[in-house]
């Protein structure tokens, strides 16, 4: 699949690479290293700052029973360890300086296409996410004419889609797992930004599948057969159910969009939903790990 992807002109398995270099420089506690990694992560393609709350908490230290820790300034100020610190500034200057380059490369246009275009970016060709009929429909609106329009009549649902998607991904994810795996967090974190992403193609599984072989052993798929075969089976058939009315629709002019479509779209995204519970749950059932300090 990976091959398959990188002949259509992705570059999801560099991207993959670099995301295992991270987990492996954070692990085993090369904390520059992996700020390096994370900042030129997020300017290579931009979902990896997901991770970027994972691992700030999965690094802090055991708590203690100090004094010094029980108000609340006191846990602000232990929450800023060395390494924590090294992290951030370490990626925040890899992150912008590599951005400040491509800025005097190219002007204004730099900033449209890499980040200003995900928020009106109205892709609805080969999109499994639910949002793919309003993004459809929203296509053929005089308001989409002018890319980069950021008026506030143009404000719909699709540009704001992102705030369910970064909650889950960013924070609640992180917060309530990081500690127990810090692997398996990444998994859930990008299954889930997946999931709720409004533009979701086949290259966008790519993100998740590489970080796979590192969950199954403890996940519930692999000794619990039916569920593990249950699970991949609804995947499978789901997005081929998708397929067959997408290529109705863009192959043979039939208007599929209601309820074949949306229909198919809704079902793939419950089974993901259903899956990324499935993984939540493994994960949290983890025991805290015993992290050396920082």
């Amino acid at each position: 699949m990976v091959a398959t992807i990188s002949t259509r002109g992705s570059s999801e398995g560099l991207l993959g690479v670099l995301v295992m270099a991270l987990l492996s420089a954070v692990l085993s506690h090369r904390v520059t290293l992996a700020g390096l990694l994370l900042g030129f992560s997020v300017h290579f393609k931009i979902y990896p700052f997901i991770y970027a709350p994972a691992i700030i908490w999965w690094m802090g230290r055991r708590s203690t029973s100090s004094s010094s820790q029980s108000t609340l300034l006191g846990k602000a100020l232990g929450f800023l360890t060395p390494a924590r610190i090294n992290l951030t500034l370490v990626s925040l200057a890899t992150f912008f300086g590599l951005n400040a380059a491509m800025y005097f490369s190219y002007g204004p246009d730099f900033l449209q296409e890499t980040y200003l275009h995900h928020v009106t970016r109205i892709d609805h060709r080969h999109n499994f996410s639910p949002y793919n009929i309003q993004l459809y429909l929203a296509s053929a609106l005089p308001s989409y004419s002018s890319p980069g329009s950021s008026s506030l009549s143009s404000l719909r649902i699709e540009s704001i889609a992102f705030l369910p998607q970064l909650l889950l991904s960013t924070i609640l994810i992180p917060l309530f797992l990081a500690k127990r795996d810090l692997p398996g967090t990444m998994l859930a974190q990008t299954f889930a930004f997946v999931t709720f992403n409004k533009v979701c193609t086949s290259q966008y599984f790519l993100w998740y599948m590489v970080l796979l072989p590192l969950y199954l052993p403890y996940s519930s798929f692999l000794p619990n057969k039916k569920l593990g075969l249950a699970a991949l089976g609804l995947w499978v058939v789901s997005q081929a159910l998708w397929l067959q009315q997408g290529y109705e629709l863009e192959f043979l002019g039939k208007s599929t969009f209601l309820s074949g479509l949306w229909g198919a779209s809704l079902g793939f995204f419950l089974v993901n939903c259903w899956i990324l519970g499935v993984i939540i749950g493994d994960v949290g059932r983890q025991q805290q790990q015993q992290q050396k300090k920082f």
